[in-house]
């Protein structure tokens, strides 16, 4: 009952994260300091991310037992579970630096594409796992898709802030992007821990083969 309780709460604090992130808070020059306004901005996308996981650990369908998997593959799932939220939080930070004025817009959109193909090997190499649950398959087909979205809304976005295209459409896209990068943040951490959960390391003494079509 507790559980269910903070589950739910869960939710409402996600998406008032969600909503805040998504209407540009904190707004560039609200807080005097492009350093205060970045470490404002990454709170609330760790704090997306850190809910995302509290709400996957107290979900029903959480504590329903999983099928397990060798991991087998190189590179191994469980490496990428590793690094993808982290390598998602670093574009973040990039895109936070260059929106506050602190960099320019190099260095995100070079990290975007490194970003962007390592989510979507990792969603990828999960979805072809012959030994994945359905549950785990889901939420690697919802960052797949996540990723694929939020890459057209960052093109929209630079369109914005680049090329001064203007247009109501165009910037409710750049405001979406801000929003959906906590959602690509939130469901790389859910996947992450799905994947540290389900898929066994393989042993040392087995041969390696490529990701993604081991059983």
């Amino acid at each position: 009952m507790i559980s269910t309780g903070v589950h739910f709460l869960t939710l409402a604090l996600l998406a008032a994260t969600l909503l805040a992130l998504g209407t540009g808070l904190p707004q560039a020059g609200s807080l005097g300091s492009g350093s205060v306004e970045m470490a404002g901005a990454l709170a609330l996308y760790l704090q997306f991310g850190a809910l995302s996981l509290v709400w996957l650990v107290t979900a029903p369908f959480w504590r329903k037992e999983h099928p397990r998997f060798r991991d087998g593959g190189w590179p191994s799932l469980r490496a990428m579970a590793w690094v993808a939220p982290l390598a998602t939080l670093a574009q973040i930070a990039l895109g936070a630096l260059y929106r506050y004025g602190m960099a320019g817009v190099i260095p995100h959109v070079t990290w975007a594409f490194a970003a962007a193909i390592l989510l979507l090997m990792f969603g990828s190499f999960v979805i072809s796992q012959q030994g994945a649950g359905p549950a785990l398959r889901r939420m690697a087909v919802l960052l797949v898709s996540a990723t694929g979205l939020q890459v057209v809304l960052g093109v929209m976005a630079l369109l914005d802030r680049v090329a001064q295209l203007g247009g109501s459409w165009i910037r409710w896209a750049a405001r979406a992007h801000l929003a959906a990068g906590a959602i690509v943040l939130g469901l790389a951490v859910i996947l992450a821990a799905f994947v540290l959960r389900c898929a066994e390391p393989a042993s040392q003494t087995e041969p390696a083969t490529s990701n993604g079509t081991n059983a």
